[in-house]
């Protein structure tokens, strides 16, 4: 479903989900897997909260996925959420989140990297 448009204006684009409340993991960070039939699987960071930075109230779900470009627009996307990477927080300014959310994605494909390695 649209949002807003802060992802893609931050260099994180995401693709906002509805997700019903029984299936929703609690607030925070999430590594999660994304299926999709436009991009296959892949590994993508998920943010499940209120987005206090901007001053969200209502909850969102929303999934950045590393290195893809296209549209997901009235797409359905199976996640699995493999783990959670940190809580939800308010930062200072945008370009704290910015800065935290570089960190998230980098943390998260070196993981996925070692763990490709590995197997």
């Amino acid at each position: 479903m649209r949002g807003d448009g802060l992802g893609r204006r931050l260099g994180f684009p995401t693709a906002n989900l509805k997700i019903p409340p029984s299936a929703r993991p609690p607030r925070g960070v999430w590594k999660v897997q994304v299926k999709g039939t436009t991009l296959g699987k892949r590994v993508g960071a998920c943010n499940v909260g209120v987005r206090p930075t901007v001053g969200g109230v209502r909850l969102v779900v929303e999934v950045h996925i590393p290195a893809f470009r296209g549209d997901l627009y009235g797409r359905t996307l199976t996640l699995s959420f493999l783990s959670k990477m940190r809580a939800e927080r308010r930062f200072a300014t945008l370009g704290a989140l910015k800065a935290q959310i570089r960190k998230d994605v980098a943390s998260l494909t070196r993981k996925s990297a070692r763990a490709t390695m590995s197997a």
